[in-house]
């Protein structure tokens, strides 16, 4: 990419930008193999899918709806754009029998309070709390956080305190 003019991102090695010099812009973001190309100059991103099909084999999926899990929503006319992963949060509810679960307004409320002493003490409750995914619902939690629900950060950073050894409060609190 660099040789078509596109610097990598520090902040992410998967992300490329090229600047033109009328003022225009090409973001290009890269995860495995998915593709996202965004820009306002429809001109200049056929060129860059032009050249990129010469070297890679690819189909042109029109525009994103959705990537990574992540849904895509726009209002070409307000020139708005969203992000949503209400698909994501659904199939993680189901995959920790949690689907039934009540929607609070307000992550991780007053009325938990977390400490090191919930965890279990005796090897009953260490078997017991073995058996619950515990790390799994925590990095899912991470990754929605990290995506689309930033207003969770403090509720996940609280019971990511706990994941070398989370009791049933910890658990109660994800």
């Amino acid at each position: 990419m660099g040789e078509q003019g596109y610097m990598k991102t520090t902040s992410d090695h998967n992300v490329f930008v090229k600047k033109f010099s009328d003022g225009d812009f090409i973001i290009l973001l890269l995860y495995v193999d998915d593709m996202l190309i965004v820009g306002q100059n429809v001109s200049k991103i056929n060129d860059l899918k032009k050249e990129l099909s010469k070297s890679f084999a690819m189909k042109d999926l029109g525009p994103a709806k959705q990537i990574l899990g992540v849904r895509i929503i726009r209002d070409r006319g307000a020139k708005k754009i969203w992000s949503s992963q209400e698909k994501y949060i659904e199939k993680v509810l189901q995959h920790f029998n949690m689907d039934n679960a009540k929607a609070v307004s307000c992550p991780l409320a007053n009325h938990f309070t977390l400490t090191s002493k919930q965890s279990p003490s005796t090897e009953k409750e260490k078997a017991e709390m073995d058996k619950i995914p515990y790390a799994s619902a925590v990095g899912s939690l991470m990754y929605a956080m990290l995506c689309t629900r930033p207003d969770i950060a403090h509720a996940v950073g609280v019971v990511s305190r706990f994941l070398s050894k989370p009791g049933k409060e910890h658990w109660e609190a994800v």
